[in-house]
C-alpha cells in the first residue's frame, strides 16, 4: 500500500520496559511496513543502556522517525510514560502497542482501513 493523503497522519506508541532483543525485533517490523508515513514514540519505562542502545541504531539506519521518551525506573510506571507519550504525540491517528509485539507488514495499513472517527479500534 502507498502513502496517502486520504490517511489521517498517524504516531505509532510502543511501550517498552528493558527487553531490547524483543524491540528490536518490533522495530524491524515496523521497518517492513507496506505504508510508510508514521512516527514512532518509544514511551520507555526506565530501560537500561542496552535499550537506548537498540534505539540509536534504528535511528541511525534512517528508516523510521523516532522520537524517545525515557524516565527513570522508579517502579511500574508504564500509564505515566503512556500520557507522556500522548502529548508529544503529532499525528492525528495513534496507534497504541508494546515493545514485545512484532508487526505483521499490514499492521499499520489496516488500521488506518478500518479507522472510524470517535472509534476505539
Amino acid at each position: 500500500m502507498e502513502n496517502s493523503n486520504n490517511f489521517p497522519s498517524l504516531t505509532v506508541i510502543i511501550a517498552t520496559y528493558n527487553m531490547p532483543a524483543w524491540l528490536e525485533k518490533v522495530l524491524l517490523g515496523y521497518e517492513q511496513q507496506d505504508y510508510k508515513d508514521f512516527d514512532i514514540i518509544i514511551g520507555d519505562d526506565g530501560s537500561g543502556p542496552e535499550t537506548q542502545a537498540v534505539i540509536d541504531r534504528f535511528k541511525e539506519r534512517g528508516q523510521l522517525r523516532i522520537t524517545h521518551l525515557w524516565h527513570e525506573d522508579e517502579g511500574y510506571r508504564r500509564q505515566t510514560m503512556l500520557n507522556r507519550a500522548i502529548v508529544e504525540a503529532q499525528g492525528e491517528y495513534i496507534l497504541f502497542t508494546d515493545g514485545d509485539c512484532i508487526p505483521r507488514r499490514d499492521f499499520v495499513s489496516t488500521h488506518l482501513q478500518h479507522l472510524e472517527k470517535g472509534r476505539f479500534l
